[in-house]
């Protein structure tokens, strides 16, 4: 199945911004993630436009986007 993951800051850098990528059934974004060497604790998860948690499934067509967490003030 494919997917299309939407990268920012550091990761768009160094992956672009936009990817197509077959992952097999019942992959989780975690492992995906963890796959691209990406932390799931230092970034913001949205499948679809909705914040999900690393134990999400993927499905065909999702849009995953990994966003940075920004501290400071």
């Amino acid at each position: 199945m494919k997917v299309r993951l939407v990268l920012y800051g550091e990761h768009a850098l160094r992956h672009g911004s936009k990817l197509e990528l077959e992952v097999e059934e019942g992959k989780t974004v975690g492992e995906l993630l963890r796959e691209l060497g990406i932390s799931t604790s230092e970034h913001h998860i949205l499948v679809n436009e909705i914040k999900v948690d690393e134990s999400h499934v993927l499905k065909d067509g999702d849009v995953l986007k990994i966003l940075p967490v920004v501290y400071g003030g």
